[in-house]
């Protein structure tokens, strides 16, 4: 019986840094996974020194990349031996992402700080003082009140005028259909709704400015 023992076979060596790089900006993706490998570390650790945000760091780590890719046919050919070239083409783009998230969020934290000044709390996105249980029951007492008001000034009116405003005010029609529905000239139609409005206005002249036409 044969007992000796088979020696495994060796792993193959991975090509030097600028070899991958090399077939990668000559246009071969399936370099970049070893790519990846190889200058990901790297990466990392320097925004890791600039941003100390786990989460923030690989989102700037794919955008690192990112640009990489967009430039890659810019990316000389390097001699052997030069990895560091490599690797250091990697961190200066990382360095400039970083750069650039800093200072927009440099920007963002004083435009906040700005509107914070100025209590511009509608800029911030930030709502408006909720109005009190008090405020919100006179408002509907109000809008109650302007209601009977107007309800009771309609009763005034003609029926001619009255049918008018009930179609357009009440039903939204405009001038036209309203003039098709009631079966008469739409000049006649504009007649009596300014006849109407007028006398509405004069009825209501102590009612709050803007709350009539509302409620009507």
């Amino acid at each position: 019986m044969n007992t000796t023992r088979r020696t495994p076979p060796r792993a193959r060596p991975e090509p030097p840094l600028w070899r991958t790089m090399e077939r990668y900006a000559g246009g071969d993706d399936g370099a970049f996974p070893q790519l990846h490998r190889m200058v990901a570390p790297r990466i990392r650790s320097r925004l890791a020194r600039m941003v100390h945000d786990a989460a923030l760091v690989e989102d700037l780590l794919q955008t690192t990349f990112l640009r990489a890719h967009t430039a890659r046919d810019r990316f000389a050919s390097v001699a052997d031996g030069a990895d560091r070239a490599v690797e250091g083409w990697y961190l200066s783009i990382a360095r400039n992402v970083a750069l650039d998230h800093l200072r927009e969020h440099y920007r963002r934290e004083r435009r906040h700080a700005s509107m914070v000044a100025r209590d511009d709390t509608a800029a911030l996105g930030v709502p408006a003082r909720l109005p009190t249980a008090e405020e919100l029951q006179e408002a509907n007492e109000q809008r109650d009140e302007v209601a009977r008001c107007v309800h009771e000034a309609l009763t005034e009116l003609p029926a001619t005028q009255r049918e008018v405003v009930a179609l357009h005010k009440l039903e939204g029609l405009k001038m036209s259909e309203v003039a098709r529905r009631l079966r008469v000239q739409p000049g006649a139609v504009r007649v009596r709704a300014h006849r109407a409005y007028k006398t509405l206005s004069n009825l209501l002249g102590g009612v709050r400015p803007g709350t009539a036409a509302s409620a009507a």
